[in-house]
């Protein structure tokens, strides 16, 4: 219904008649004030002074709602996020928006990474009516927190060209003219308004009870998605397998078949990656690739001797790919941005997730044991690149832990008030040539050939919305250094040198004149799981070639550890805390356990160490006692987690691997080190959950299809001989 009227008034921009609903007086409350100082969370806190008045997502803002009889106006980002910043900047500092945000809605403020359970559920919501997705995530509940609409990133008002790029298009509706418009039918069709969305949600829990959610779309009028993009959303069990601990009989190897046919068709030859644009980095799926040419000899026979070199050959090809593009920092190596809006690489989305880097730190490393492992193989300096970035301040916090992401948006120049997005990454051709020519004389024209360096900048207006990128070049690899060296008619040792000389001055440059872009500081349990993880197993991998980095790597990795457990972790209640933000925050949901558990079972393995193994059994039980269903698999969410409107299973991998395919992988890994049946008859218990939708989509799954190789061949016995045993009362 919402998304009929706004579709309307984007055509006519007037409002039809409607009838009369129920008018309800509202019982007189105090005046709204901003709430946002009383969050932790550097994105909430970070809008204490605004004009809307923020509340937080607690039972005071809901019983506010039910009272005064309004719709709760939920918006989730984070501090990251460049349209999230943009929408700030347009829609809720501009005085009208924020009156009517103030006087007809309670305005909720979310940091989608404190609450990724509420963020997945109302991003399926978005993307089942509008196939579309992405932060900032804004919606329009019910008091019983319903969706009745919502979308991604809307234009302030008079910014309606930001995302109109085709004349022959629709005109998009700016957010102040959606609010009105949501405002007015709330108060003229408030019965069908709840009705609709009591129908979506029960829409969302029949897809959520069958496993489709996030695959299936809702029919019913009663949203309107904007333009945007996000991660596919997970599934969920139904929970009607038997509980058995025998994976079921149709679930085999020959779903590894399927999901490598299936990729290896998405896959884009001329770019590498999967699909067009937005384009994202997909750790999982280049994991599951790169993983089947090391498989048994049972998997390679049924996938195909040459079907598995070519999945690895996809992966390294897309790995290359990004490795040169714009996503990665050339000059000064401080990780890879989150995605690319064009098919090619070369304009990132410039915020920088901790947690993309640790895995592509994995995908790196295994890339580069793929190639030789040795110093001279290649995708060696990506190695120690990533781990230098992840091991190091700003990322290594002192006490122990990581950050959670770089901002998109920065100053040009320190003491600058302009704010844009990769002011710190980007040149203009004046600046690049006089920084490069005062290092060494004559190299400026190689080094721009190099990075694809332009006169007038090298990105096209059409990827340029916001003027970002007037006259700027977002440096790339155009040439490598054998095309320069045939060029220019130097050897490769010259090039090289000169691209360092390069490298180091425009380093430099940028250390002594830009701002950093800001930290979010928040150290998230489960993200640094991921990081301990992969620094573990670089530190192993590099042993014998560089034994300084090796212990640097694993003496952070163990720091981090030893401060979550200190910090982070209640013995008492047996419970772990999910965010740190100068006290523990949040109790942890199913994710960060698993994570975690990941990350020390890799550093019990590579020092010995049984405190990572007891630490991580001691997790395993408490999250076997959480989030458990006696169907099979693990909730995303424990019973009694607040305002959670559907309780969900993560069987899919995202951009992220899935709570339950690492938690299969823990669990197995975890019976073969304690020699306990139990914690593998709940690993396959989880498995045969998800046996219909991994039946019917095996390539949304890679991670639980290692489960099942792993449920059927069994898994490669580790062969260590461990003192410590647990006690069990009850698994």
């Amino acid at each position: 219904m919402v998304a009929s009227e706004l579709t309307a008034s984007a055509k006519a921009l007037r409002t039809s008649p409607v009838a009369p609903g129920v008018t309800v007086t509202p019982e007189p409350l105090p005046t709204l004030r901003n709430r946002a100082a009383a969050s932790r969370s550097p994105y909430v806190k970070g809008q204490a002074d605004g004009l809307v008045s923020w509340q937080l997502l607690d039972d005071e803002a809901v019983e506010r709602a039910r009272k005064e009889n309004k719709l709760i106006f939920l918006h989730i980002g984070y501090k990251a996020c460049h349209y999230c910043r943009l929408m700030f900047l347009e829609s809720f500092s501009n005085p009208d928006c924020a009156s009517v945000l103030n006087e007809s809605f309670i305005p909720v403020i979310i940091d989608r990474e404190e609450r990724p359970d509420l963020d997945t559920i109302y991003m399926n919501y978005v993307q089942a009516v509008s196939n579309a997705g992405g932060w900032p995530l804004n919606l329009f509940l019910t008091p019983n927190l319903e969706p009745v609409f919502g979308g991604t990133y809307w234009p302030g008002p008079g910014n309606r060209r930001r995302v109109a790029d085709d004349e022959n298009a629709d005109e998009v509706l700016d957010f102040f003219t959606i609010v009105k418009k949501v405002r007015d039918i709330w108060s003229d069709q408030e019965a069908r308004c709840r009705k609709e969305a009591t129908e979506v949600l029960g829409q969302l829990r029949e897809f959520a009870a069958e496993g489709t959610l996030g695959t299936s779309r809702i029919s019913a009028t009663s949203s309107l998605g904007p333009s945007g993009w996000g991660a596919p959303a997970p599934a969920h069990s139904d929970g009607s397998k038997e509980k058995d601990t025998v994976v079921s009989s149709e679930l085999d190897l020959d779903q590894l078949e399927e999901a490598y046919t299936h990729i290896a068709g998405t896959f884009d030859p001329v770019y590498g990656g999967f699909g067009l644009a937005p384009k994202f980095l997909t750790p999982p799926k280049l994991a599951f690739l790169l993983g089947l040419s090391k498989s048994p000899t049972a998997v390679q026979d049924v996938v195909g001797e040459a079907e598995c070199k070519h999945a690895t050959e996809i992966a390294l090809d897309t790995l290359r790919k990004i490795r040169d593009g714009a996503l990665r920092d050339h000059v000064g190596g401080a990780g890879f941005s989150r995605c690319s809006v064009t098919p090619d690489w070369s304009i990132p989305n410039f915020e920088k997730l901790v947690v993309d880097n640790a895995q592509l730190l994995s995908l790196y490393l295994e890339s580069w044991k793929s190639s030789g492992g040795k110093q001279t193989s290649e995708f060696y300096d990506i190695v120690l690149e990533l781990a230098d970035y992840l091991s190091s301040a700003p990322i290594a916090l002192p006490e122990g832990g990581f950050v959670s992401s770089e901002a998109s948006d920065s100053s040009p120049e320190k003491d600058d008030k302009e704010i844009r997005e990769g002011a710190y990454y980007t040149w203009t051709r004046r600046e690049f040539d006089s920084v490069v020519d005062a290092a060494s004389k004559n190299i400026s024209p190689l080094v721009a050939t190099h990075w694809g360096v332009q006169e007038d900048g090298n990105v096209e207006e059409r990827h340029d919305p916001n003027d970002d990128f007037i006259n700027q070049n977002i440096l790339k690899v155009d040439r490598n250094v054998e095309q320069l060296s045939k060029q220019f008619r130097i050897t490769i040792e010259e090039v090289k040198k000169s691209i360092q000389i390069a490298k180091s001055a425009l380093k430099e440059r940028r250390d002594r004149d830009r701002p950093r872009p800001d930290l979010d500081n928040k150290l998230i349990v489960g993200w640094n799981g991921l990081v301990i993880s992969a620094l573990a197993q670089t530190s192993l991998a590099l042993k014998d070639f560089d034994q300084e980095r090796s212990d640097k790597y694993l003496s952070v990795a163990k720091k981090a550890a030893a401060f979550i457990q200190e910090k982070l972790w209640d013995a008492g209640e047996k419970s772990l805390y999910r965010i740190w933000q100068g006290e523990r925050e949040i109790k942890a949901f199913a994710d960060d356990y698993a994570y975690l558990i990941q990350g020390l079972l890799d550093l019990f393995k590579v020092t010995s160490d049984e405190s990572f193994l007891e630490f991580a059994d001691t997790l395993q039980q408490s999250q076997i006692s959480l989030f458990s269903d006696p169907a099979g698999a693990f909730f995303t969410t424990t019973e009694s987690s607040p305002h959670t409107i559907i309780r969900l299973k993560d069987g899919m991998d995202t951009s992220l691997p899935s709570t339950n395919a690492v938690t299969v992988a823990n669990l197995f890994s975890l019976a073969d080190l304690l020699s306990d049946d139990a914690l593998s008859a709940l690993a396959r218990q989880a498995i045969n959950a998800f046996e219909v939708e991994m039946l019917q989509h095996p390539w949304l799954f890679p991670g639980l299809l290692s489960g099942v190789v792993a449920a059927r061949l069994g898994v490669e016995k580790s062969n260590v001989k461990v003192a410590y045993k647990p006690t069990r009362l009850s698994t």
